[in-house]
């Protein structure tokens, strides 16, 4: 038996949170909660030396595997780490140094690690490379050009692209991180980041020394044996380690090769390329090496075959042969547009490997960062990327045993190409199933005038052959796309084509995997040739796009303006392309699909993502799983009719015209732009007009507009709520309207630009209502781009929204958290949670759960990079769940005593059910979450809060103040310590409004007494008051406060 000391509680937790072999996410932590039974929590939600002491930490599990126990004397850590049968294999010796002196030598350098009892990055002893360190199976490597900001600061916007560049990072959670062009600003950011703190060992550190003026930087989980640098110039260097691995080592290097804009790039590069490959066969046959970052050449330059002949295999290649891979693209990147010098897309971003073992194989590349950063334009008025590189990951399997490393794919033969004269009545197109079009459809009614012509479709070949050649066609289409699998499409953003008399308005189809799309229409191409035999320029550019409409010439700030626009209120639609279409006209009638010809040779699914899928009818699995959730979501009205959906679309549609009658522009926010509304959900939105149009006057207009519809319609201005706000139902839709008005001399703008220029001065009302749109914007943004993604956090917020409306603490004004708090959080177990709680809403669900449950409050909820500062500061911070955009903002400020403990127990009571019902996997376990509360059971003391006046309209009035100022009477009844409050929801807008009370104090029925002279009877007496003294009180209205046992 061993006779090591058994670690501490502390110790452990240390051990797991800073050595990079473990995954603390896959940890959760057993602790005393002064109760009958252990409480667990996940290891991210524990707060050393906070509210829970070390002595009451009992447990560490992984999984259901049990790790370190206090009560059996269990420690398994070690085990978890090391192999204890294996011989290390001892690393090759380092790089002889180069026999010239006027050679460039590579030089040892330190390797940081962040220490947390130091607070600070410090240098990393020798003795740390020497650990064996467990085999991974596979390995990320992920490499970005991150642009440097030496040269046109003012265009580049480099504080916003720098929080946005280390968010995608973090996203791209890779094992080794490769990064050219950093400057010393940016790595220091980087080095604040508490993922990089706790998970990587980094090249350098605070001082940035070899970044100066700029530079690269490796990151990686695992440690180096050793790290060493190539210095070239102050700016151009080769960063190159070893990760000493079991079965042998693993060498990499990150390059930054000399790019076309230096003037002697090319005796500058052969030195560059010749040193790098000189240190490569310095290392001998035998270790793995990856070649990771900037070569800064394209596939036709002369150093391609450099690398291959030392027997580097390009894993893009390698993996997606056919597949262009633009890392550097000015067609669809406005900051390599602006840095260009020849207009040229390339790859310029490589992930090279050699393993003459055969040991390290790539298996998955793709590219990262390629869409628009949300939020103003650029400088320039543009959309604004992070840099103006795209940026590549790549999966290397390494296994124990050698495995055949991929081939370079065989080229196909190409199918013979058909020559009949092409004609404008065919087409070869791509058709979106019908139950993604409603969307596409009400665009192209208004905007389009091929509406009646055209399905909606993305051009594939135009013109095409004639009907009558469709057979043989079709057979060369089949055997053209044998090799290609259907692939997923995402429209998510627009854009334009400028002809000379109008302009083509269209949605961008972003492939998934990149560049599918072209890989597409590059294999139909060779069978139905588009040169200049058949009347066509021989370079033809294709770029996929679906017409949506066209729009009069303008100049283009104004396109674009009218773009941004119709992108605000758009939701991404997502469809698997698993056939293309042949379609035609016959005389004067629409284009009709004739044949369809299915990718890869498989028959079409005809699955689609953008609708929630029914109930599954295989075995048990996580897909089932998801379906009984959603088919009791469904159940609920969770899920509205596409019927219904667009019904609510056009309501908003004619109050958009009603505001701009008015004088104003509606932007919808809320529950209706995250795509999470239901038949019953209120409208958030805020009307934006000039500075000549009053709050008054534009309240005044739109009652009165809205008063002169015909069917039910209804609208009132509430002056004096905390927010002014016209509250209004149209069709049966209810909205609350509140409204920003620009400064003087400010022309209309989108509201991030109006936020981000002339927020000071805005009145407070007006800031506050933009907010909320912004709040929605960069909520959707952080969702769109990182962990679960979209369509599984709304799925997850409805859920979440479902229950807490069912057990009473959906309500801010209530004193617990509004639709915006639980969409942040919701938001956060998206982007946080571990790769195993994404793959099932269920699992998604359970995370959050048990997440929130055992979350150490008051410790900050934040989404974004810029919020994430967020300090407590007064006792309204209870449970600080902050807005995504800035100023940070506690959205949760009503939160007193008692509600928080009320949430503390309902999301431990759902954590639990949700325990079962994934156990059991029935509708029947899965409808216990979403019980309501038994209000006889859960208030056996109630304080019941009415209001009575002499019409409808000041009922409401008198209604609507009670509950405004309902958590102000909580925080006078927990002023008696004894006293513990839970508001109820109303059945009813106009009450009565209920407050259950209780003691948990031996003492505590004197604190329920209501007897003349009593706490509870002054507090009563005061709120009493309270409504006498409100200046806009309706005449004839009247508070009752009664005690009402049950």
């Amino acid at each position: 038996m061993s006779q090591d000391r058994f670690q501490t509680s502390r110790e452990v937790y240390h051990r797991i949170r800073w050595d990079p072999r473990f995954d603390a996410r896959e940890f959760v932590i057993g602790y005393d909660a002064h109760g009958e039974t252990m409480e667990e929590m996940p290891f991210g939600a524990f707060a050393p030396d906070g509210e829970i002491p070390w002595h009451r930490v009992w447990y560490f599990k992984r999984g259901h595997e049990m790790v370190w126990d206090r009560r059996e004397r269990i420690d398994r850590l070690s085990s978890l780490t090391f192999k204890t049968s294996e011989e290390v294999v001892s690393p090759p010796p380092p790089p002889p140094a180069p026999t010239s002196e006027a050679a460039p030598r590579f030089t040892p350098l330190p390797l940081y690690r962040y220490n947390a009892r130091a607070n600070a990055w410090i240098e990393v002893e020798e003795s740390v490379s020497t650990e064996v360190q467990p085999a991974p199976a596979d390995l990320t490597f992920a490499t970005f050009n991150v642009l440097f900001d030496l040269y046109d600061p003012e265009l580049l916007a480099t504080h916003r692209r720098t929080a946005a560049t280390i968010s995608l990072l973090r996203s791209a959670d890779a094992d080794v991180i490769a990064l050219q062009e950093v400057t010393a600003p940016f790595l220091r950011a980087l080095l604040e980041k508490q993922w990089v703190r706790e998970h990587y060992f980094v090249s350098d550190g605070p001082d940035a020394s070899t970044v100066e003026p700029y530079g690269q930087v490796l990151l990686s989980r695992y440690p180096f044996a050793s790290l060493s640098q190539c210095v070239f110039s102050r700016d151009k260097r080769i960063i190159a380690g070893e990760l000493a691995l079991p079965g042998g080592s693993l060498w990499v290097a990150t390059p930054h090769l000399t790019s076309n804009r230096d003037p002697v790039r090319a005796k500058a590069r052969t030195v560059q390329v010749q040193a790098l490959l000189e240190w490569t066969r310095s290392l001998g046959d035998s270790p793995d090496i990856a070649l990771v970052g900037d070569f800064n050449f394209g596939d036709d330059a002369p150093e391609v075959q450099d690398f291959q002949k030392a027997g580097f295999v390009d894993a893009w290649t390698a993996l997606r042969p056919g597949d262009v891979g633009y890392t550097f693209d000015p067609s669809r990147n406005t900051l390599a547009a602006l840095m260009t010098t020849s207009g040229r897309r390339q790859r310029l971003d490589r992930v090279l490997v050699r393993s003459a073992s055969g040991r390290l194989v790539p298996h998955e590349v793709g590219l990262f960062a390629e869409a628009p950063l949300s939020g103003p334009p650029g400088p320039g008025g543009d959309a604004l990327f992070a840099s103006d590189h795209f940026g590549l990951s790549c999966v290397l399997k390494r296994g124990d045993a050698p495995v055949q490393a991929p081939a370079p794919a065989l080229p196909r033969a190409t199918p013979r190409p058909l020559t009949v004269p092409l004609v404008r009545q065919s087409c070869l197109v791509i058709v979106p199933p019908e139950e993604v079009w409603a969307p596409i459809q009400a665009l192209r009614a208004v905007h389009d005038s091929k509406f009646e012509r055209w399905m909606p479709h993305v051009t594939l070949l135009f013109p095409f052959v004639p009907e009558d050649s469709f057979g043989e066609a079709e057979a060369l289409i089949m055997e053209a796309l044998q090799g290609i699998e259907p692939f997923e499409v995402m429209l998510s953003g627009f854009g334009y084509f400028e002809h000379s008399s109008d302009v083509t308005a269209w949605l961008r189809p972003d492939a998934r995997p990149h560049g599918a799309l072209e890989a597409l229409h590059a294999a139909l191409e060779k069978v139905f040739p588009r040169g200049e035999a058949r009347g066509r320029e021989p370079e033809f550019d294709f770029t996929p796009h679906l017409t949506v409409g066209q729009l009069p010439r303008a100049p283009a700030a104004t396109i674009r303006r009218t773009l941004a626009t119709w992108e605000r209120d758009w939701r991404p639609i997502r469809f698997e392309v698993g056939d293309v279409c042949l379609t035609s006209k016959r005389g004067d009638g629409p284009f009709e699909i004739r044949r369809r010809v299915p990718l890869g040779g498989r028959p079409r699914s005809g699955a689609s993502r953008s609708t929630p899928p029914g109930p599954s009818k295989t075995g048990r699995s996580s897909a089932e799983e998801k379906d009984v959730l959603r088919t009791v979501l469904s159940a609920r009205g969770e899920w509205p009719s596409s019927e219904t959906r667009q019904a609510r679309q056009a309501v908003v549609g004619r109050l958009e015209a009603l505001c701009a009658r008015a004088g104003a522009e509606l932007l919808p926010y809320g529950s209706y732009l995250l795509g999470t509304d239901n038949a019953g959900s209120d409208v958030d939105a805020v009307a934006v007009g000039p500075a000549s149009l009053s709050l008054e006057d534009f309240a005044q207009a739109l009652t009165r507009l809205v008063s002169d519809q015909e069917g039910p319609a209804a609208a009132r201005f509430v002056a004096d709520a905390a927010l002014p706000l016209v509250k209004l139902s149209l069709d049966g839709v209810h909205f609350d309207v509140s409204y920003a008005r620009r400064p003087e001399g400010v022309e209309p703008c989108p509201p991030t630009e109006l936020l981000a220029r002339y927020g000071e001065r805005l009145d407070t009302p007006g800031f506050r209502s933009l907010n909320g749109w912004t709040d929605t914007r960069e909520l959707l943004d952080s969702v769109d781009h990182e962990g679960a993604g979209a369509e599984r956090f709304r799925t997850v917020l409805r859920a979440v929204r479902s229950w807490a409306k069912a057990r009473g603490v959906y309500s801010h004004a209530l004193g617990y958290l509004g639709g915006l708090s639980w969409s942040v959080l919701v938001a956060w177990a998206c982007t946080n949670a571990p790769r195993e709680a994404t793959r099932s809403d269920s699992g998604l669900l359970a995370y959050f759960f048990e997440t929130f449950s055992a979350w150490q409050w008051p410790r900050p909820v934040t989404l974004t990079a810029g919020t994430a500062g967020y300090r407590t500061s007064d006792r309204r911070d209870l449970m600080p769940v902050v807005a995504p955009a800035l100023p940070p903002r506690n959205t949760a400020r009503n939160v007193s005593r008692s509600t928080l403990q009320v949430l503390r127990d309902e999301l431990s009571r759902a954590r639990e059910v949700v325990r079962r019902a994934r156990a059991e996997g029935t509708e029947a376990a899965w409808a216990v979450l979403f019980e309501p509360v038994d209000l006889e059971k859960e208030l056996p003391v109630r304080l019941r809060v009415s209001v009575e006046a002499p019409s409808p309209e000041a009922r409401e009035m008198a209604s609507g103040w009670v509950l405004g100022h309902l958590t102000a009477l909580v925080y006078r009844l927990e002023a008696d310590r004894r006293l513990f409050a839970r508001p109820f929801p109303n059945a009813a807008p106009e009450g009565p409004f209920f407050i259950g009370l209780s003691s948990r104090d031996p003492g505590g029925h004197e604190a329920l007494s209501s007897r003349p002279g009593s706490a509870l009877a002054r507090t009563m007496d005061e709120f009493r008051a309270s409504f006498q003294e409100w200046s806009h009180r309706p005449p004839g209205a009247v508070l009752y406060l009664e005690l009402a046992p049950r």
